[in-house]
C-alpha cells in the first residue's frame, strides 16, 4: 500500500520524477576564467567572442561617453562592432550619434540553422534605452537582422541571459532580463525578423549587480526532459531559481537559498555545475540534478 505510481506522483503535488533540483555546496577555489583577448581600440573591460563558422572573432570598439549611464561601471560606451573573418578581413560597424552599444560581450549563436553566426548584442539609444539588437555578416557587411523594442525611457538596461530551446520547438529561443536592478523581468523570445517575438516573461528577478562588470549571473541549463531551462538569482541576489517553459508559462522547478548576494558570474565546472562568488568574499558550487 505504500507504492506510488506517477499519477499518484502528480496528483499528491510532489514533483514527478523526471524534475530536475538544485544542489549547493560550499568551494573553497573559485573557477578558473578564461584569458583576455585584447584588440585595437577594445572597449575596456569587455571581452572578445571567438567563432568556429563565418566569424573568427567579434568586439566592441570605439569607446564614448556620450550616454553616460555607467551601469556597467564607468560612462564609456561602445560606438562600434567590429567581426574579423576567417580570410583575415575585419568589418566595422558605426552607429549613429544617439546609439551605443551598452554591453561588455558580443555573443554568437547560430540563431537560424544556417550554419553562420549571429551577433547577439546590447544597443541602447540616447532617449528610449535598451534592445537587444541581433546582427550577422551579409554579404561582408554588419547587417542587423531584428531587434527588440528600445525599453522606452533613457536610462533603462536590459542584459541578454542566453540563448536555447525552451519550448522545446526545435528552434533556438533567446532570454534576457529587463531593467534587472528594477523588478528584474525574464522574457522569452522566438527569433524572428525584423523583430523578436515574445512568448513568455516572469518578475522578481536579476542577473546583474549596478556598477558590475560580471554579466553571468545567470546560465542557460539542460534538463531532465530534453528541453533547456534557466538558472538565474531572484532580485535581492540572495538565491537561485530554476526555471523551465510549461504550459505557456515560465515555471520554477527549484531554489536554493544563499548565504550572501551572488556577485561574481556562474563559470562552468563539469556539465551543469557552475562556481560562483558571493559578495562577502566566499565561492559556491552549483549543480543541476
Amino acid at each position: 500500500m505504500y507504492a506510488c505510481t506517477m499519477t499518484c506522483l502528480w496528483l499528491c503535488g510532489s514533483s514527478p520524477v523526471f524534475a530536475n533540483s538544485l544542489a549547493l555546496q560550499k568551494t573553497e577555489a573559485p573557477a578558473k576564467r578564461d584569458t583576455l583577448i585584447e584588440q585595437p581600440d577594445q572597449l575596456p573591460h569587455s571581452r572578445v567572442a571567438l567563432g568556429d563558422k563565418d566569424i573568427l572573432k567579434a568586439w566592441l570598439a570605439g569607446p564614448t561617453d556620450r550616454y553616460q549611464h555607467g551601469v556597467l561601471g564607468d560612462d564609456l560606451e561602445a560606438s562600434q562592432l567590429v567581426v574579423e573573418l576567417p580570410d583575415g578581413d575585419v568589418l566595422k560597424l558605426e552607429l549613429p550619434h544617439s546609439r551605443v552599444f551598452e554591453d561588455l560581450e558580443p555573443r554568437l549563436q547560430d540563431l537560424d540553422g544556417d550554419n553562420n553566426d549571429e551577433i547577439l548584442v546590447v544597443e541602447s539609444d540616447v532617449s528610449l534605452g535598451a534592445s537587444l539588437a541581433i546582427y550577422s555578416v551579409v554579404n561582408r557587411r554588419i547587417t542587423r537582422r531584428a531587434m527588440t523594442p528600445f525599453l522606452g525611457q533613457s536610462h533603462r538596461w536590459l542584459n541578454p541571459l542566453g540563448v536555447g530551446d525552451f519550448d522545446a520547438d526545435g528552434s533556438l529561443d533567446v532570454a534576457i532580463v529587463v531593467t534587472p536592478h528594477i523588478g528584474g523581468i525574464l522574457r522569452l523570445y522566438h527569433f524572428t525578423e525584423p523583430t523578436l517575438s515574445q512568448f513568455g516573461e516572469i518578475r522578481g528577478v536579476s542577473t546583474h549587480q549596478i556598477g558590475s562588470t560580471e554579466l553571468g549571473l545567470g546560465r542557460v541549463v539542460t534538463l531532465r526532459s530534453g528541453s533547456d531551462g534557466l538558472l538565474l538569482p531572484n532580485q535581492s541576489r540572495r538565491a537561485l531559481i530554476l526555471f523551465h517553459w510549461s504550459s505557456n508559462n515560465i515555471d520554477e522547478l527549484d531554489r536554493v537559498n544563499l548565504p550572501a548576494r551572488i556577485s561574481l558570474s556562474l563559470m562552468p565546472v563539469g556539465i551543469n555545475r557552475w562556481r560562483f562568488g558571493l559578495d562577502d568574499g566566499k565561492y559556491m558550487e552549483i549543480r543541476v540534478d
